[in-house]
């Protein structure tokens, strides 16, 4: 149903695509990379934007490739993927914050709107389900901090469990961008290589983590029954 239902969207966004007329969808593709292009030239609200946006239901990723990019140029593929990271840990601290605080309400009902519910988790278990969670692919990093956040895991555990799992991935991400604008073929593979090993790291941590008698049956409690399932969340 979902796969018919994804086909119906498709076709229909084709169709509407092309009665749209063709100097509007010029001036839109202009103006994106124009606002694209300004956004390069500002590599310290490029930052700000890394660290603030993600809190809320925004892609991150996009923001971390242009930085990839952008800072490669100035500071080097490795140090300029590594002000990228450092941003995304910063997005996570202070998510965690927010949370915990002021967004309390809204992260309620951003989770439930999106089908998603804050399990009851034993204290001794919040290391474990923190991990669990960041390493969870079809969850949104937002809906990942909410979880945690609402939770109330202690923030030693949350940084523990997040900045291990997100930021080498968020580093990893940054520094392919960099090579590829680089045209640096060895460090391209150097840096996918490291994408890929840690995909399959945290594929085989999850794997772990599911079978654990105590984390039995949690993924039903926040709602992804399936990895494969739940992708329409996301």
């Amino acid at each position: 149903m979902a796969i018919v239902a994804a086909i119906v969207v498709l076709v229909v966004g084709c169709a509407g695509v092309l009665l749209i007329p063709d100097r509007w969808l010029d001036d839109a593709w202009q103006l994106m990379t124009v606002g694209w292009d300004r956004l390069g030239e500002h590599p310290f609200l490029l930052y700000a934007l890394i660290v603030i946006l993600p809190a809320f239901p925004i892609p991150q990723t996009p923001f971390l490739i242009l930085a990839g990019m952008v800072y490669s140029e100035s500071l080097g593929e490795g140090f300029g993927a590594a002000v990228a990271a450092s941003a995304v840990a910063l997005n996570i601290l202070w998510s965690y914050f927010l949370t915990v605080g002021p967004l309390h309400h809204l992260a309620e009902k951003i989770l439930s709107r999106f089908g998603y519910s804050v399990p009851k988790i034993p204290s001794e278990d919040h290391l474990k389900f923190s991990f669990l969670i960041r390493v969870t692919p079809v969850l949104p990093i937002c809906v990942q901090n909410y979880l945690l956040g609402l939770l109330k895991v202690p923030l030693h555990k949350y940084l523990l469990a997040s900045w291990t799992t997100q930021v080498p991935l968020a580093f990893a991400v940054a520094l392919t961008a960099g090579a590829i604008l680089e045209g640096n073929l060895v460090l391209v593979l150097l840096a996918v290589g490291v994408l890929l090993g840690l995909a399959f790291a945290l594929k085989w941590l999850r794997r772990r983590l599911r079978k654990d008698p105590h984390l039995k049956g949690v993924d039903e409690q926040v709602g992804v029954e399936e990895p494969v399932s739940a992708v329409s969340k996301s």
